[in-house]
């Protein structure tokens, strides 16, 4: 089985510089990296871990069999993490024979189902069965299970290192000048927070950085009326739009946007 948190490394690799480290190290390397580049980092890091996964489950998942039996019980990924390996598998092999493998098992497993119950009376029975007992599956997607282990773990990490005796110093003046968290892992992160001192660290690091946000989108929004549209914008103008977005709603939002329609992936 497809562990949440070796998929990091045993996908990408650890760097020499950071072998023999602890899991909670790792993950205190893996917040400093991704702080130093725009949008929430947990957002960021969670997109990395999912992208790192799937990459994984081509490889590896379809000749695991305990994780066929999962995706058996979930049938399979759910929407967004299925679009995303549809998206991914043709840019990184050329094709979709990995996932195409993967559902035709699936599909013969459904045609099965269906073969065991040719009496028609016996089939009304059972899709009556599995309309009362709602059309989703029984297990939760093993993706989704995994990023959400990984993101009780990096939510634990952000909090000790957030900590103003035993934290990491440099982190927490990264989370100063940094661009904040979206408001779902503002949220999630104030309630693991358990000293007064990282709560306010945290809020203050937030407001002021909505604050230059807030000042940028305005700009963009009033530079797009005929009076001042001769006025150049910003490149963090430009941005400010998508910045909003993944601020309220979350970077990996825009993620499942580019796999939906095509749209703009979040601003690196």
């Amino acid at each position: 089985m497809i562990r949440p948190f070796e998929l990091l490394v045993r996908a990408v690799g650890v760097p020499e510089s950071r072998e023999g480290l602890r899991p909670d190290q790792l993950h205190a390397a893996f917040l400093k990296e991704a702080l130093r580049k725009p949008g929430c980092p947990l957002c960021r890091m969670l997109r990395d871990a999912d992208r790192y996964y799937l990459k994984v489950f081509l490889r590896e998942g379809k000749y695991d069999g305990r994780m066929l039996l999962r995706l058996l019980d979930s049938w399979g990924l759910c929407a967004g993490h299925a679009g995303a390996l549809v998206y991914m598998e043709p840019v990184e092999h050329g094709d979709g024979l990995g996932t195409g493998t993967l559902y035709e098992w699936l599909l013969d497993q459904a045609r099965n189902r269906l073969g065991d119950r040719r009496c028609i009376d016996r089939l009304y029975g059972w899709l009556l069965d599995d309309l009362a007992s709602g059309p989703g599956p029984r297990d939760p997607c093993p993706a989704c299970e995994a990023a959400e282990q990984y993101e009780r773990a990096s939510l634990g990490a952000l909090r000790d290192l957030l900590h103003p005796l035993s934290g990491d110093p440099k982190l927490r003046a990264q989370v100063e000048s940094g661009e904040g968290l979206c408001r779902e892992h503002q949220v999630r992160a104030a309630s693991r927070l358990e000293e007064g001192e990282s709560l306010r660290l945290l809020v203050d690091a937030q407001a002021r950085a909505w604050e230059e946000l807030s000042r940028d989108l305005k700009e963009y929004v009033r530079k797009h009326d005929y009076r001042f549209s001769q006025e150049p914008k910003t490149p963090a103008e430009e941005q400010s739009w998508l910045r909003a977005v993944a601020g309220i709603s979350g970077a990996r939002c825009l993620s499942s946007s580019r796999t939906a329609v095509g749209g703009h992936d979040e601003p690196d």
